[in-house]
């Protein structure tokens, strides 16, 4: 009894585990640096702050989805803050910056939702980086052989952001519809953060094209969606994308414009089962709102390290044994995407969703059309990575 009394009261005097939490809370990514935020500190009410017999502490850091921001801030976190677990980003580019001190330092990176596929490739995967979102190929390859299978749509206008994660969703797509027998007639590339997409929607109007594929997130999706139903191509060329194009987030603010839009991603807020009804409720019932992809990105984040600190005992003094077991702890949780695994690369294995966007009892959102299972990174990048 003794000598359990002094093991809990070790346990209660350990200091608290830290997380540093680096995001976008201001500029055009912010949307999702908060969504994902808040889909963290709701799982953290739900475990009272702490995990492993530990505290929790969480340090916020806002990297603006700048690269030279962001890596002085990964560096404060780390040198100056000493945090054990990092989470994030949301831009690529940010991803792609922040990767080789993430290596360096060792320090545990949870990558939420930064999806460029060469982050957990073999030629880049680091040992203290995993990533639960999708790549840009898991959730935009296959939506190539699911429209030729589908739908009419032969011949397809491409649009995306011009920066990595909008090129690298609309590469994979580009790859998966063309493998899959369809015709790509053209691809334009606006700039982030554009506040007119006219010129753009001009280009496109202009093709001879059955629908037009598009990848835009944040605030720019907003205005893209809206101006392509203002311009009035929709009826001649139907829209389609990514997830990110009419995530749950902005629908509100997209409206009407947003209905029968049909996407690919990895999580909506109307999945069938019970991890899911039960995060929505509780969510609901915080924000007064319905989770996003992101709000489900930080809700696992969280529940995979507090996983991980309770295997661990909240031991974190050997960093092998909890890169270990965050790896293992994923096969354990009941998210509310359903049954997870990392990869080989500590890249997610996960289901990808195919949606359309209606109004159900005065509300948005995306409602399942069909669900594919457990797609790996590996059955989608044969165009790219030739072993």
């Amino acid at each position: 009894m003794l000598l359990a009394s002094a093991g809990e009261d070790s346990l209660a005097q350990a200091p608290a585990v830290k997380i540093g939490m680096l995001l976008p809370y201001t500029g055009v990514l912010s949307v999702q640096g908060i969504d994902t935020t808040n889909g963290f500190e709701l799982y953290l009410t739900k475990i009272g702050r702490k995990a492993g017999g530990r505290a929790i502490e969480v340090l916020k850091e806002d990297d603006e989805a700048k690269p030279d921001i962001a890596l002085t801030k990964i560096k404060k976190l780390v040198e100056r803050d000493h945090v054990d677990f990092l989470v994030g980003p949301v831009s690529s580019v940010v991803a792609v910056a922040i990767r080789s001190y993430v290596h360096e330092q060792q320090t545990p990176l949870i990558v939420p939702v930064a999806f460029t596929r060469v982050l957990t490739s073999p030629q880049q995967a680091s040992p203290s980086i995993f990533r639960i979102a999708e790549t840009t190929d898991q959730s935009n390859y296959p939506m190539g052989a699911w429209m030729m299978k589908n739908t009419k749509y032969r011949r397809v206008v491409v649009m995306a952001t011009d920066f990595v994660a909008g090129r690298h969703a609309v590469e994979a797509f580009i790859a998966g519809f063309k493998a899959a027998g369809g015709e790509i007639v053209k691809e334009i590339y606006p700039p982030l953060n554009t506040p007119d997409f006219a010129p753009y929607l001009a280009q496109a109007g202009a093709e001879k094209a059955d629908a037009v594929y598009a990848w835009f997130a944040g605030a720019d999706a907003i205005r893209f969606v809206k101006q392509y139903r203002e311009y009035g191509i929709g009826e001649k060329m139907p829209l389609t994308g990514h997830a990110v194009l009419v995530d749950d987030t902005i629908m509100p603010a997209v409206g009407d414009a947003a209905l029968g839009i049909v996407t690919m991603g990895s999580y909506t807020s109307t999945l069938d089962n019970p991890e899911n009804k039960a995060f929505v409720a509780e969510y609901d019932k915080r924000y007064k709102t319905w989770p996003s992809r992101y709000s489900d990105a930080g809700w696992m984040t969280l529940e995979l390290i507090a996983q991980a600190l309770d295997d661990l005992k909240g031991d974190l003094s050997h960093r092998d044994k909890v890169r270990e077991a965050l790896k293992n702890a994923l096969p354990k949780l009941k998210t509310p995407r359903g049954h997870l695994e990392f990869d080989q690369y500590r890249q997610v294995i996960t289901p990808i969703y195919v949606t359309r966007a209606e109004k159900v009892g005065g509300r948005y959102v995306n409602t399942v059309i069909e669900r594919i299972p457990n797609v790996r990174q590996e059955d989608v990048w044969g165009w790219w990575n030739k072993k």
